[in-house]
């Protein structure tokens, strides 16, 4: 039973932590390590996050993802000169994908834990709200995303490829990224999800590859049922009200949030 609230609490917290801009990784830091909580099984929280995570965006976005496929289908059959927002759209998020993809490629496996560590966390936090907090006052916050161009795409993609750093927050520098190309903050937040998706799909197909090479227990099963369900409502909600809350405020409050946090975690390494 205790494995089965850790693995609830730890699927709450990163799904919570993985939409809003405040960073997965310093948080699963500091509830796996400094309140104890570890995961019931690695691979199996992973793909229970991921396929949860994907579950949550592919239900928000269901239409915006039908516009996309048909406006990726439909470019096949109308010429370039003849393009629309319509149908350079899906392409556009997946050139913005390549970089992510590059990165997780070159620093996958030991590379990458080279820079998960509690300090790195602690600076990214930190310039990551300061970050928030200029972009906020110089960004002119004035397009859409029908409004973006192959470079934007490409420029926000780069950011999100930054995100493999922990305390970065993919969703947080995805959106700075889109305040620099001029995107009103929920357009910027909504195209950092859409952007998403495509990552999420490929990171649940491969940890599912792996853990399909190895037998599940009973037991595992039951818990990435739990965390899937669990992930997937509370993402949802997460994404439906973090939209909602964006299009009437700044991004200070997560500003000041990480500054909090980064505290908190030069306090777990100190003390």
């Amino acid at each position: 039973m205790l494995d089965f609230l850790r693995a609830v609490a730890l699927c709450i917290v990163q799904a919570f932590t993985e939409f809003l801009p405040i960073s997965s990784s310093a948080h699963l830091l500091l509830v796996r390590n400094w309140i104890g909580l570890r995961s019931v099984d690695g691979l199996t929280f992973d793909v229970a996050l991921h396929i949860g995570t994907l579950a949550a965006l592919i239900a928000y976005f269901e239409q915006d993802l039908r516009a996309l496929l048909s406006g990726l289908v439909q470019s096949f059959r109308v010429p370039r000169t003849q393009w629309t927002i319509h149908h350079r759209l899906p392409w556009y998020i997946l050139a913005g994908i390549v970089p992510a993809m590059i990165v997780g490629g070159i620093l996958e496996g030991s590379m990458i834990e080279v820079v998960r560590q509690p300090a790195v966390a602690v600076v990214t936090l930190t310039v990551g709200g300061v970050l928030f907090l200029v972009f906020e006052r110089l960004s002119a916050k004035s397009n859409a995303i029908k409004d973006l161009t192959l470079a934007g795409c490409i420029l926000i993609g780069c950011a999100q490829a930054i995100a493999l750093i922990p305390g970065v927050s993919r969703s947080g520098i995805t959106i700075l990224a889109g305040l620099a190309v001029k995107l009103k903050r929920e357009e910027a937040a909504k195209f950092a999800f859409l952007l998403a998706g495509p990552i999420t799909f490929l990171a649940a197909g491969k940890d599912a590859v792996d853990a399909w090479q190895s037998a599940l227990t009973s037991h595992q099963i039951l818990v990435f049922g739990i965390g899937v369900l669990t992930s997937g409502i509370v993402g949802w909600f997460v994404i439906k009200y973090l939209l909602r809350f964006l299009s009437h405020h700044r991004l200070d409050v997560f500003a000041y949030y990480r500054f909090a946090l980064a505290a908190v975690v030069l306090l777990t390494i100190l003390f």
